[in-house]
């Protein structure tokens, strides 16, 4: 397997690890590097882990500059987590390396990241959102509640954002990824901006807030990890509460709620009036109850019992889940965790001779067969 020299010496020159420790412990470095011998897959692979890099970042024909510290990891006490797991970083790192190669593939930017202000109005920002992804106040109801996500995720394609859904490293079946440390993160970028969802959430209106929440973050401009899904304000961090309310309003509007919410109290209990107006709105009942509280419907004490239930249901279904998940068809989750555009521009690359099938796999981070299945569309 060949690889290119100066990529090769660029992440070793870079690397936190002093050459001398590298040569005692990787064979035939310095033949590697000069060009004078080629190493196996094997040995890409145990120098990339020598030098704490995807082994994919090897495999390209040059080197791509990542910064998996870009993003601020904040638990919900607003004290920063002091070291991610692998699993995180690598992930951060594969986005990072597919937003590289797309930034040289795109030649337009993106007028809308950035093009709001956390000091502006929450519902003016959830409307504009609403306006340029084409949805309505009421999108929700003609929708049915196993479409909605895809829905959305095609809208905010549309606009130029790139959605990756994964519980994994990559490929790696061997690495999933932890729900108890995120849930999604985002990528800010004018020309391709990255929006990533941690499959390993089982539930569809989960990932819906998540992907919302991450949407709202580019039209503000900043990168961001959420770690938990929670409609409330952040007291600690003006930007995460504003993002909250406008993902709020745009799931859950205000003036359509308030109605529907009003209705389902006439009659009922609160289990029964969150589980319908879930429902409704296709959102998590986390999210239901905190528009409850937010609009004095109900009060602190029954806001925070409520959200104490919620989250004792949902740690036995995540149990329950675990037990009984096979893991899924490989092919159908490869077609739905691959963004379409960004393999499009994967194979655009590929056909004019600006990549080789190697770099390809490397860049989408599957092998021969799933880059075939994809590739036919299946």
């Amino acid at each position: 397997m060949n690889i290119n020299i100066k990529t090769l010496n660029h992440y070793v020159e870079n690397a936190t690890i002093p050459i001398d420790v590298l040569r005692d412990s990787v064979k035939n470095i310095d033949l590697f590097m000069s060009g004078k011998k080629q190493p196996t897959f094997n040995q890409i692979s145990s120098i990339a882990k020598k030098l704490n890099i995807p082994t994919g970042l090897l495999l390209l024909d040059k080197a791509i500059e990542v910064k998996s510290n870009r993003l601020e990891f904040r638990t919900l006490n607003s004290s920063h987590i002091s070291r991610i797991s692998e699993e995180l970083r690598d992930t951060i790192i594969e986005m990072e390396a597919k937003q590289a190669f797309l930034r040289d593939e795109i030649e337009f930017t993106l007028d809308f990241i950035g093009s709001c202000s956390i000091e502006e109005n929450a519902v003016s920002v959830a409307s504009r959102i609403r306006e340029k992804i084409q949805i309505t106040e009421d999108f929700q109801r003609p929708i049915p509640k196993e479409k909605i996500l895809n829905f959305l995720t095609e809208k905010i394609n549309n606009i130029g954002v790139f959605v990756f859904f994964n519980g994994k490293v990559g490929d790696n079946t061997t690495r999933p990824l932890s729900l108890d440390e995120f849930r999604g993160f985002v990528l800010t970028d004018d020309k391709a901006p990255i929006i990533f969802i941690n499959q390993k959430d089982e539930t569809k209106n989960g990932k819906l807030f998540t992907l919302i929440h991450e949407l709202v973050h580019l039209f503000i401009g900043t990168d961001e990890i959420l770690t938990e899904i929670d409609a409330g304000d952040y007291t600690f961090d003006k930007t995460e509460a504003f993002v909250n309310k406008v993902t709020a309003e745009i799931l859950v509007p205000k003036n359509i709620f308030k109605k529907e919410a009003v209705e389902q109290l006439q009659s009922g209990q609160i289990d029964e009036q969150t589980r319908i107006l879930s429902g409704i709105f296709k959102v998590s009942e986390f999210v239901i109850v905190r528009r409850l509280y937010d609009m004095n419907f109900i009060s602190k004490r029954t806001y925070e019992e409520k959200t104490k239930q919620l989250k004792n249901q949902f740690d036995q279904f995540r149990k329950n889940k675990a037990k009984s998940s096979g893991g899924g068809d490989y092919y159908n989750n490869l077609s739905f965790r691959i963004d379409k555009r960004f393999f499009g521009y994967v194979q655009q690359a590929l056909q004019q001779n600006r990549i080789s099938y190697t770099d390809a796999f490397s860049i989408i981070g599957v092998g021969y067969k799933g880059y075939k299945y994809l590739a036919e569309g299946k």
